[in-house]
């Protein structure tokens, strides 16, 4: 159910940005409280939903890369939640 919500946001969305998006005059806009970066930000979802990931084709969408592990994970005193405290 799920990606088949999916799938109707995304077409929706993307015929909105084909179609109704692109127009010249804002009076024009039938939709007037959609804007086009909404409906590319639930375009976006849709498709991230759907397991098609468009961000990684736009660079102002990136993903922050995680840093790697450091030793920290293997050393109890470094970190917190490793510690067990003894009343």
């Amino acid at each position: 159910m799920k990606r088949k919500l999916a799938w109707i946001g995304a077409i929706i969305s993307g015929l909105y940005l084909l179609t109704i998006g692109p127009l010249p005059f804002p009076a024009m806009d039938p939709l007037p409280f959609i804007d086009e970066a909404i409906a590319f930000a639930f375009l976006l979802k849709c498709t991230s939903i759907l397991g098609y990931d468009l961000r990684k084709w736009l660079p102002f969408f990136s993903k922050k890369e995680k840093s790697p592990e450091t030793d920290q994970t293997k050393d109890p005193k470094k970190n917190p939640k490793d510690i067990t405290i003894d009343v």
